[in-house]
């Protein structure tokens, strides 16, 4: 009877550690050619979503960029309708006035040999 328990316990060891040794080598195997495999495959999926999304970006560019130009000009056109006041316009008119008046002035000066001291 007992070499019946031994013959059982020895089978069951040797069938364990036969499943344990398989499942091993499957493991191994699997994870080495699984994982080459599934590299290659991201590396591909990564290349074929780069290529999409830049497809996406230039088509959404070309459709935004004359909407985006518009409002650039229009900004553009607003801070320069904004920083120029006519009172600026005005002061800069008197401003040319008075000093093409000045430069005639002294040219007739010159000419009529007249001479005034600028104060």
């Amino acid at each position: 009877m007992q070499d019946i328990i031994v013959g059982i316990f020895i089978s069951i060891v040797t069938g364990l550690l036969t499943a344990f040794f398989t499942f091993g080598i499957l493991y191994y195997y699997f994870k080495k050619s699984f994982k080459q495999k599934a590299e290659l495959l991201i590396d591909e999926y990564i290349l074929i979503f780069k290529e999409r999304l830049k497809e996406g970006f230039h088509e959404a560019g070309k459709e935004l960029l004359p909407e985006f130009k518009e409002e650039v000009k229009r900004g553009f056109k607003e801070a320069i309708n904004e920083s120029i006041s006519p009172s600026m316009i005005e002061e800069t008119a008197k401003n040319i006035a008075k000093t093409s008046t000045s430069i005639i002035q002294n040219s007739i000066n010159l000419l009529t040999g007249r001479w005034e001291d600028n104060k």
